[in-house]
């Protein structure tokens, strides 16, 4: 069971969340959210004495946090309890990070039904937190003109399904390697909005996960 010290934390970063999420405008929903997600991360059994469990690490090293190298210079740190901590502030941010059905209606000027219909089809990517969909703001680009990411489908549709939507946030906005124009990195939401082909991100993914 968490202590009174962990819980004060939880309470602490649900509130920051809570007051983030307010100053964005998003509706009552988001809350719900990330009240039922607080709940979850609150009741699961952490590893003995601090330790690492694989899933964790693996989790932090695919969130594009930590190369493993970097990882192994801040374990020590880590098992401390840093680790607990950033994991729920990061699966947490990402719920923050997002819009409900109703919000993307908004977005694209159309109903709620439509909204569901384009998810179902994978032309737009969402993920369950707290029984709510949510659908992450950077699949958005802000252009009335063209509002979701060119090549979105594509992408969606290659997404592993087991990848968390915080590693996939991570990802998306982090420069990567692979992915240069004129010799600068780009993050894959810039590649796509500069008319990159979205299957590089799939195949970057595939070889990243398979490491």
């Amino acid at each position: 069971m968490p202590d009174a010290t962990t819980n004060t934390e939880v309470q602490k970063s649900l509130q920051g969340l809570r007051d983030a999420a307010e100053a964005q405008g998003h509706d009552d929903e988001l809350v719900v959210s990330l009240l039922r997600e607080m709940t979850d991360l609150i009741t699961k059994r952490q590893p003995r004495g601090g330790a690492l469990s694989d899933e964790q690490v693996a989790f932090l090293i695919e969130s594009g946090d930590f190369t493993e190298e970097e990882f192994a210079e801040t374990e020590a740190s880590l098992a401390r309890g840093d680790l607990v901590k950033l994991e729920r502030t990061t699966r947490l941010g990402a719920i923050t990070d997002s819009l409900s059905v109703a919000e993307v209606a908004q977005v694209l000027s159309v109903d709620a039904a439509r909204v569901r219909r384009r998810q179902a089809k994978g032309d737009l990517y969402a993920f369950l937190a707290g029984g709510k969909r949510r659908y992450p703001l950077w699949q958005f680009t802000g252009d009335p003109a063209q509002p979701v990411l060119p090549g979105l489908t594509v992408l969606v549709q290659g997404l592993p399904a087991d990848m968390h939507p915080a590693s996939i946030k991570g990802f998306m906005r982090t420069p990567q390697e692979d992915l240069r124009v004129d010799g600068e990195r780009m993050t894959p939401v810039d590649w796509l909005l500069h008319g990159g082909d979205a299957r590089a991100l799939v195949s970057i993914l595939g070889s990243f996960l398979q490491m």
